[in-house]
């Protein structure tokens, strides 16, 4: 088992940071999603999103990744190349993001609700209604706001479910964002590895 971590370590740790850089992406965005709004999330806030996630992605594949010992110069020219390529994939993120999260956002959203009608309908008959229609308004932060999920069905249980249209763009953008994500992770990792890394012969 060891002979295997240490022949794979290079793919494992970097599957391993590049998971907790996708993570720290993901809770960035939806922090930003949160404090400025669904549109800046997806604009202004996914490029800082990113330039956080290049710094942290930097430091942990050059120390526990690829193990680069450069100093000086040759270290400055391979943060200039990591940034460049970093860079690279900002902008691919970026227009998934805007044409996935914003242009598209109204498809998504709309994919989204007809998911969760289905997801929740189905647990809502699975389970006793009223607990469904307690657990689901709790979670939806109640029945009389107006990002509540709306109950339409007769008194013997819930027929259909509608859920708000803020959640379910909440969702569609984090399913966009995750997308965004695994692009990126792979791309990253072919250019860490033939380009920025490179180890010389």
């Amino acid at each position: 088992m060891s002979k295997f971590f240490k022949k794979h370590w290079e793919v494992l740790s970097y599957l391993i940071f590049g998971v907790l850089t996708t993570l720290l992406n993901i809770v960035l965005y939806a922090l930003f999603n949160k404090l400025f709004g669904y549109t800046a999330a997806n604009s202004w806030g996914n490029v800082l999103d990113n330039i956080l996630c290049i710094l942290f992605a930097y430091a942990t594949n050059r120390a526990f990744v690829f193990r680069s010992r450069t100093q000086g110069r040759e270290m400055a020219k391979e943060f200039g190349a990591f940034v460049t390529c970093r860079l690279g994939t900002l902008v691919l993120d970026a227009v998934i993001m805007m044409v996935g999260g914003n242009l598209l956002a109204a498809q998504g959203t709309a994919l989204m609700e007809g998911l969760m009608q289905g997801v929740l309908g189905a647990v809502a008959g699975w389970i006793n209604p009223a607990t469904a229609v307690s657990t689901i308004n709790t979670y939806a932060g109640g029945a009389d706001r107006s990002a509540a999920i709306a109950i339409i069905g007769g008194a013997d249980g819930p027929t259909a479910i509608f859920v708000s249209g803020y959640s379910a763009q909440t969702l569609w953008g984090l399913c966009v964002k995750v997308f965004s994500n695994v692009i990126v992770v792979v791309l990253n990792y072919v250019f860490s590895k033939l380009i920025i890394f490179k180890k010389k012969k």
